[in-house]
């Protein structure tokens, strides 16, 4: 009976404090048909595409460019005409393209540049973009 009540003060209290924390956020833009010009170092690039020496000719495919705050990586990205975003040698954002038509060149797919953390090079017109930063 003891541990009974124990527990519902502990819910009680929770219940009334839990509210009051602050939640940190992501923060997300979308874009639509626009350009997008990305160029940095990162570890974690996908395509539904097969790589050719570290490049990939993309037509209407899905892309994501993702930086995790690891050492060294950073990615620059322009994003333009209808709304233009810029978002400078960022740490921790993640790039969605979806229905990309364009380049993206990844350094792990080529053997002419072995460094770590990988150059990223993405040069497409998508339907859809996603931005998601700290």
């Amino acid at each position: 009976m003891k541990n009974r009540r124990v527990c519902i003060l502990v819910c009680i209290i929770c219940v009334l404090i839990f509210p009051l924390i602050s939640i940190g956020q992501a923060t997300t833009d979308h874009f639509s048909d626009s350009m997008v010009l990305v160029v940095g170092k990162s570890d974690t690039v996908s395509s539904t595409l097969l790589w050719f020496f570290g490049c990939k000719f993309i037509i209407n495919k899905q892309v994501n460019i993702q930086v995790n705050g690891e050492e060294d990586e950073t990615i620059t990205a322009c994003i333009f005409p209808s709304n233009v975003g810029f978002y400078y040698s960022h740490t921790n954002m993640t790039i969605h393209m979806l229905g990309a038509i364009g380049v993206v060149f990844w350094g792990q797919k080529s053997v002419l540049f072995p460094n770590s953390p990988l150059l990223v090079f993405a040069f497409c017109k998508a339907r859809d973009i996603w931005v998601t930063y700290d």
